[in-house]
């Protein structure tokens, strides 16, 4: 789509292709979301479409990725990427970020279906967000939240290097819940061993994100 940019970024892991899905393909993952993605009794998100009816999460799904579409600002923006494997789309890896400019902050969040969980997806998903934050949006911090029944995205985490960043108490509907904030700075992400990620289209786009182009090399001629 020429004058929505985001639909060209894509990235690529061994496993995995990460892009923003067109409206076929979001129903598709509404569909995933509809299927299953929470164990029974557990909270793993503030928002109740996890935990509603198979409906009711599929119609959350597809109303979010609308308003993150229509909410769009360069100082306040939610990218929110299907994630797709062997062409089946398996679940959905967010990265987002308020006065990116000025705090070079983001956040990460992701939830992948049932049936997909426990195959190392996970860990391709956040290395895709975090290849994107750190080495093309230039973030010096990325912060993830986890429930404390989530344990599995904790443990994503701790596979990256974050630093324990607080615990929050939040009351999800009239359950209390403990939220755990991990940190990861950009020189720890660089001094990692990461697998290789690939980025497409992230330069016609990159005006949305509100990052300016790096100034061209400068050819510096010597004279003896």
């Amino acid at each position: 789509m020429r004058h929505w940019p985001l639909t060209q970024l894509t990235l690529t892991t061994t496993d995995l292709v990460l892009r923003v899905p067109d409206d076929g393909r979001l129903d598709e993952l509404a569909q995933v979301a509809a299927d299953g993605v929470v164990p029974a009794g557990a909270v793993y998100f503030p928002q109740p479409w996890a935990s509603g009816t198979p409906r009711e999460s599929a119609r959350s799904v597809v109303q979010n990725h609308w308003w993150a579409r229509g909410d769009w600002r360069e100082d306040n923006w939610r990218l929110l990427l299907a994630v797709f494997h062997d062409g089946q789309v398996i679940g959905q890896q967010n990265l987002s970020a308020h006065d990116f400019l000025v705090t070079r902050e983001a956040r990460t969040g992701f939830w992948l279906g049932r049936r997909f969980q426990g195959r190392g997806f996970g860990t391709q998903m956040r290395a895709a967000a975090l290849y994107l934050a750190f080495d093309c949006l230039g973030a010096q911090r990325v912060i993830s939240t986890a429930f404390a029944d989530n344990a599995a995205s904790r443990r994503v985490s701790q596979k990256f290097g974050y630093e324990p960043g607080g615990v929050r108490r939040l009351a999800v509907g009239h359950r209390l819940v403990e939220a755990h904030d991990d940190v990861l700075t950009a020189d720890r992400w660089h001094r990692l061993s990461r697998q290789p990620i690939k980025v497409e289209g992230f330069e016609e786009c990159r005006s949305l994100f509100g990052v300016p182009a790096p100034p061209p090399p400068v050819d510096v001629v010597r004279h003896v």
